[in-house]
């Protein structure tokens, strides 16, 4: 599933590319096939489409189809330098491999588990670096027994990466140990394989996990074998949560399908994400950016060295202001499948009505169901108790319920105007303070204290419904 914290390299990506009228492409990298997930390739394009990602280039229909499951129309990508999918690109990387070997800068080994269990005991027990010996560095084993492609890490090799976020990073050796290339079974790893596809698909910026700076000597070395010039990298400061340390379930959802069945908006994770490791501008206050603006504003300059907190208090906030910021229209659909999930029949004339009244209380979209869901049920609830304060007895209800109920269904036009005139015309002939016969009111429709402004609420559920609701309590 997609992690919150990859949502924001694929935003940086995306900003930075279309920032220089450049293209970012999608890649899937899916060589370790013991931690392959049926349907993952869809289920990824699907969130970053959510999200509002979009590759310039990626994998297409078929190559989904291919390599994971058949998706659903319109999920595909595509793009001239494909395959974008790993596992379809396997030839490639034997034929790199093969040629790695025969400059000497790679070697095949037939190790077996056991035996590299072995030297990584006898490494502990004399309190050396664990790594592979380099037993088969010149044991020239032959192609036809089973054996990893390994690389030939060069001795006493310091290596300089000019990072656009890091800076000059520096390593006078290198601590790696003839790392794999390429498994038994022909998949690569993720060292050659990405320096094959960089080197295909014509990458020039490589944005990605600072987790990664540790391997960036050994993929370095690799375009140097093989003659290729190196993309320029550019590692991101990681995502962190409250108490310092990174991003993880310790402290709250961190894959992106669980802040969108939480009800945050799209916009807003995009707009939030966008402030972790990155800023504006010295000076600049303003917090609420479009996409439009951010690949506007967007440069690797002002991408932090340190990392960025994530803060799930300013998240919410922040998805309060665009739920405002919403047409009333488009806040009635958003909130329509959460009300459906919550198992009510939704009609689409009173949440039209009733949405720009409860836009302004909702952080969420769940946040608004409770002060709504008496419009879509067909029964209801009533908080009986809060009706029968302040001197209200049982009979005194009854008696209001029943004229408001008149009232109701004798006010022309429907509308909250008339709706208003008619209830506090009531009260008056009843000799009844208005709040306290509002109160039985609220209560006698919606079944609640508190909902939303009440002559509106009356309206979106309709006078029949209204009228029946009150003379349920008159009786």
């Amino acid at each position: 599933m997609l992690h919150i914290g990859g949502v924001r390299t694929a935003l940086f990506e995306i900003l930075f590319a279309h920032h220089h009228g450049g293209k970012a492409l999608l890649r899937i990298d899916d060589t370790d096939r013991e931690r392959l997930v049926p349907g993952a390739i869809k289920a990824l394009i699907e969130d970053l489409r959510w999200v509002g990602l979009e590759f310039d280039e990626g994998p297409s229909r078929a190559e989904i189809t291919q390599a994971d499951s058949e998706p659903e129309e319109g999920i595909g990508i595509g793009g001239p330098l494909g395959p974008y999918v790993q596992s379809l690109r396997l030839a490639r990387y034997k034929e790199v491999s093969e040629r790695l070997i025969a400059g000497g800068f790679a070697y095949r080994c037939d190790c077996t588990p056991e035996r590299l269990a072995q030297e990584r005991e006898e490494q502990t027990a004399r309190k050396e670096q664990v790594g592979y010996s380099g037993y088969c560095r010149d044991r020239n084993v032959p192609a036809d027994v089973p054996h990893v492609v390994r690389f030939r890490i060069p001795e006493d090799r310091a290596i300089n990466l000019p990072d656009k976020v890091k800076g000059d990073v520096h390593w006078e050796k290198i601590i790696l140990r003839d790392p794999v290339l390429l498994k038994t079974d022909g998949f690569p790893t993720y060292h050659l394989a990405t320096v094959v596809d960089d080197h295909d698909m014509k990458i020039s910026h490589v944005l990605r996990a600072d987790e990664w700076l540790s391997t960036a000597p050994l993929h370095l070395l690799l375009f140097e074998a093989l003659g290729w010039e190196a993309p320029v990298f550019a590692h991101l400061p990681p995502v962190l949560g409250a108490d310092g340390k990174k991003l993880s379930k310790r402290h709250g959802a961190t894959f992106l399908s669980a802040f969108r069945e939480e009800g945050y908006l799209p916009e807003a994770i995009l707009n939030f994400m966008a402030l972790i490791g990155w800023s504006a501008g010295e000076g600049v206050e303003q917090e609420i950016f479009s996409l439009a603006e951010l690949k506007e504003r967007f440069t690797l300059e002002r991408v932090n060295n340190a990392g960025g907190v994530f803060s799930y208090d300013k998240l919410k906030w922040m998805n309060g202001m665009y739920i405002r910021a919403l047409r009333p229209e488009d806040f009635a659909a958003r909130l329509k499948p959460f009300l459906l999930r919550a198992g009510l029949t939704v009609d689409g004339e009173r949440l039209a009505r009733i949405a720009p009244h409860v836009q302004e209380r909702a952080e969420l979209l769940p946040d608004a169901i409770p002060f709504v869901d008496f419009l879509f049920k067909d029964t209801i609830e009533r908080d009986t108790p809060s009706m029968l304060k302040k001197g209200m007895d049982a009979a005194g209800a009854a008696r209001i319920a029943g004229a408001m109920a008149d009232a109701l269904a004798a006010a022309e036009p429907f509308d909250v105007p008339n709706i208003e005139a008619a209830l506090r015309k009531t009260a008056d002939e009843l000799g009844v303070q208005a709040g306290a016969a509002f109160l039985v009111v609220r209560i006698g429709v919606t079944g609640k204290k508190v909902t939303p402004p009440l002559f509106e609420s009356i309206h979106a559920l309709g006078r029949d419904l209204a009228v029946r609701r009150l003379r349920e309590i008159a009786t």
